[in-house]
């Protein structure tokens, strides 16, 4: 078994013992049970079920994917079905391995699989445990933080090549497009969500979506975007002038750079994600901006762009060593704009590693 996974595995297994429970199940359907499905098995089709015991490993899927659950989980026995015969056979290997409480994962499971689960299942306890893969994921091991970097060396050399283009009259929906072709030319396997391009007054919009809006002089140019590389994702954003601003966006521009930076300054294993929140929140607040802040921090990023752990005011854990976050402080006025500062930070015993290093924050005027 590939040594990254075994670990993985044993991670699961462990929470098995912890709960008294015998198993642990995964349900992906139509990629629900993505990534965890990906992450212990290697598979990445959008059917199946895994179940994860200390005698056994099981993979059940249909006739669609047979090769290709051979191929990439050789550490599973393939449990060949159809749908309609995918409780029989969970409920022989259940009466086979004398399973009598089985784990899963309540965040993620879909109810009408659980209550069928438990209907077919009389007699086996299934219980559910709140993020469980999250939690073991928040961790990553050197070939995932491999993968994030190579990620974010992928947007950010789109982003650099993406300059050229950014030019008065362009609409948000042409850049964005542009963004996500340059992207997956060097390499990306998809965007990491729906690219953001905010021009002017629509900067004032935390999550605002690319339109037909022309870009214009004057106005600042927020671009919130990312890809997949291997399954893993990067989440970047960095705000651009077209031509010279006005002195308020200006200052704007400033007070989100100097406390994006103290954020990722003070990032380090131990610190919680709360204490970062408000050294970045404390600044943007001093100069008068507040109020307009009007999002958390940050938030982890590895399989999934937004996952485990929080950079907010509510997550007061401690950030283990090689977590990975975003440091992403803004600020958001209607009737002006916005601006946001984004970077992907590897967590480390004594600093951080930020992964979007070299790629500049000082604002740059097209």
């Amino acid at each position: 078994m590939d040594s990254h996974r075994a670990r993985r595995i044993e991670k699961i297994l462990a929470e098995v013992h912890s709960v008294k429970a015998d198993a642990f199940l995964v349900f992906n359907h139509e990629l629900s049970g993505q990534p965890g499905t990906k992450y212990l098995s290697g598979f990445s089709g959008t059917e199946s079920v895994l179940l994860i015991a200390e005698n056994g490993r099981f993979i059940f899927t249909d006739g669609r994917y047979f090769s290709q659950a051979k191929e990439g989980c050789p550490d599973f026995e393939l449990v060949p079905t159809g749908r309609s015969l995918f409780w029989e056979e969970l409920e022989k290997i259940c009466r086979k391995l004398d399973l009598k409480k089985i784990i899963f994962d309540s965040v993620r499971t879909n109810y009408g699989q659980v209550s069928r689960l438990k209907e077919r299942m009389g007699n086996v306890s299934i219980i559910g445990v709140e993020n469980i893969l999250q939690k073991i994921r928040v961790v990553k091991d050197e070939a995932e933080l491999e993968q994030i970097q190579q990620a974010v060396s992928i947007s950010t050399k789109s982003f650099n090549e993406l300059l050229s283009f950014i030019k008065e009259g362009v609409t948000e929906n042409e850049l964005s497009w542009k963004l996500e072709t340059l992207m997956r030319e060097n390499g990306a396997e998809k965007i990491s969500f729906a690219l953001i391009v905010a021009s002017g007054q629509n900067g004032a919009k935390p999550h605002a979506r690319a339109t037909n809006k022309k870009v214009a002089k004057g106005e600042l140019i927020t671009f919130d975007f990312g890809c997949f590389y291997n399954g893993y994702a990067s989440d970047i954003t960095r705000t651009v002038a077209l031509g010279n601003v006005s002195d308020k966006l200006a200052e704007i521009y400033e007070t989100v750079k100097t406390a994006q930076e103290l954020g990722c300054k003070a990032v380090k294993a131990g610190i919680s994600g709360s204490e970062i929140d408000k050294i970045c929140r404390d600044y943007i607040s001093s100069k008068g901006y507040g109020e307009y802040f009007l999002h958390g921090t940050g938030h982890g990023a590895g399989m999934e762009v937004h996952e485990l752990p929080y950079v907010s005011a509510s997550n007061k854990e401690p950030l283990p060593e090689n977590s990975v976050i975003t440091v992403e402080p803004g600020i958001y006025i209607e009737g002006i704009g916005g601006v946001r500062i984004e970077d992907t930070v590897a967590v480390k015993k004594d600093g951080s590693i930020n992964m979007s290093g070299g790629f500049s924050k000082e604002l740059i005027v097209l």
